[in-house]
C-alpha cells in the first residue's frame, strides 16, 4: 500500500488570496485586537468576505476558482504530464448557486430559452478539467460541512489502493443569498458580530466564503509534507440539522481515526474543532472531546479556525487544512479567537494565542455536518 502525501495548497479567504498574506494577516491577530477587526470586516454585512474579486458573479467564481487550481499546481512543481494525470475531487455545499441567482435576476424570457445556467453542477467539473487539461472524469461531492474532507480522505485512499496516482481537491463556497437565508430561516446566524466557539457567550455562527486546493500524489516532494494517515466517518441518524446532544457519534468519529492509526491523544500534538460556535455544535462537540480525553486518559491542544475564515461549509475541509497546515509550516498553532467565558463542564481551553510550534506536527482534524455526516482524518509530517 502506497502513502499520500500533500505536496501542494493553495487558499483564498477573507484574510488574503495566497499564502503569504494569509500567514502575515493571521499573525497580527490578537486576543486583544479580534473584536476591533471584526467590526472592521463586518461593516458592510456580517459575512466573512474574499476582497479584491470585484466581477460578475460568474467571472468571479471562475477566477477564484482558477487561482487556487493553478497556484497549488505551482507549489507541487507538476510537470505538463502530471498535471494532466490529475484526478479531480470537488467539494462544496452551494456550488454555482451565487452565478445561477445571477442568471436568474438577469433572466429575459423574450431573448433566452432558458431559466437555468446550468442543469446539474457538471459545468464545474468540466471547467476544472478544462484547466487542467486533465484526462479524467471529475469527481463531485455533496455531504454539507464534511464535502471537502470527505473529498480528500476518497481521494488519498484511492492513492493508497494504487488505483490512482495523484489527485487535486478542491472545495469551494462562494456568497450566494439561498445559503444565507437558509441559515437565517433557522435562527443559527450570530446576532452579536462575534464569532465564540466553546464560549457560553455564544450566539450562533457567521458564515463565510473561501476556496481552496490541495494536491495529493503517492510520494513526497519535500520533507516537510504532510502524509494522510488514516480518516473515518460515522453518520448520527439524530436529527437532520443538529448532532446528537450526548456528542457520542463524534467521539466516535475521531476514536475510530486513532483507533485505525493505532494511535493515543499524546500522539496528537493538536486538534483541529470542527466548532460552528451554534449552540448544539458548542455542547455536543465538546462532550465528544471530553469523552475522547476521558478513554485516553490524556489531554491534547484544541483550536476552532472559524473565527479566522468563518463557516465556510463544504469547503471548510480543504479550507481550514490548508490553513492550518500553513501555519504549522511557518512555525505556530493558530488561536481560538472569540473565546472568553467556558461553556459548562467543558474539558479544554482552546489555544488562546498563536502558540509556536515544531514544523513536525500530527494532528487530528475533526468535521461535522448537517445530515449526521462526521469526519475526522489524521495528518502528520512526522517520520
Amino acid at each position: 500500500m502506497l502513502n499520500a502525501y500533500i505536496t501542494g495548497t493553495s487558499l483564498v479567504c477573507n484574510i488574503g488570496d495566497n499564502k503569504q498574506d494569509i500567514i502575515s494577516n493571521l499573525k497580527k491577530l490578537s486576543f486583544k485586537n479580534y473584536k476591533e477587526y471584526l467590526e472592521e470586516l463586518f461593516k458592510e454585512k456580517t459575512f466573512y468576505k474574499i476582497y479584491n474579486y470585484d466581477y460578475s458573479k460568474e467571472e468571479r467564481f471562475q477566477k477564484i476558482l482558477e487561482k487556487v487550481v493553478l497556484e497549488a499546481i505551482k507549489e507541487a512543481k507538476l510537470s505538463k504530464e502530471e498535471q494532466e494525470d490529475l484526478h479531480i475531487f470537488l467539494g462544496s455545499t452551494s456550488m454555482e448557486m451565487g452565478t445561477n441567482e445571477e442568471f436568474k435576476n438577469n433572466y429575459d424570457k423574450s431573448t433566452c430559452n432558458f431559466e437555468f445556467k446550468d442543469i446539474g453542477n457538471g459545468a464545474i467539473g468540466e471547467y476544472v478539467k478544462k484547466i487542467l487539461n486533465s484526462k479524467h472524469k471529475p469527481l463531485l461531492f455533496s455531504t454539507a460541512c464534511t464535502s471537502s474532507v470527505n473529498a480528500l480522505a476518497y481521494a488519498a485512499k484511492m492513492i493508497e489502493k494504487k488505483k490512482i496516482k495523484r489527485a487535486i481537491v478542491i472545495g469551494f463556497e462562494l456568497f450566494n443569498k439561498s445559503t444565507l437565508g437558509g441559515f437565517s430561516s433557522l435562527m443559527l446566524l450570530s446576532k452579536s458580530k462575534i464569532y465564540r466557539p466553546f464560549d457560553k457567550n455564544s450566539d450562533g455562527i457567521i458564515l463565510g466564503e473561501a476556496c481552496s486546493a490541495i494536491v495529493l500524489e503517492d510520494k513526497k516532494r519535500d520533507e516537510k509534507d504532510f502524509r494522510y494517515i488514516c480518516s473515518s466517518n460515522v453518520c448520527d441518524n439524530y436529527s437532520e440539522t443538529t448532532s446528537d446532544p450526548s456528542g457520542v457519534p463524534i467521539f466516535e468519529a475521531m476514536n475510530q481515526s486513532l483507533e485505525k492509526a493505532n494511535l493515543k491523544i499524546e500522539d496528537i500534538d493538536c486538534i483541529k474543532a470542527h466548532a460552528t460556535g451554534s449552540e448544539n455544535n458548542n455542547s455536543s462537540e465538546a462532550k465528544a472531546l471530553s469523552l475522547l480525553f476521558e478513554k485516553y486518559k490524556s489531554k491534547t491542544k484544541v483550536t476552532a479556525l472559524k473565527p479566522i475564515i468563518g463557516h465556510t461549509l463544504g469547503a471548510c475541509g480543504t479550507n481550514e487544512i490548508t490553513l492550518m497546515l500553513e501555519a504549522i509550516k511557518n512555525g505556530f498553532l493558530p488561536a481560538t479567537f472569540g473565546f472568553e467565558e467556558p461553556i459548562e463542564d467543558l474539558a479544554f481551553t482552546p489555544i488562546l494565542e498563536n502558540q509556536t510550534c515544531k514544523e513536525k506536527q500530527t494532528i487530528l482534524l475533526n468535521y461535522i455536518a448537517f445530515g449526521g455526516n462526521n469526519s475526522s482524518i489524521i495528518l502528520s509530517n512526522k517520520a
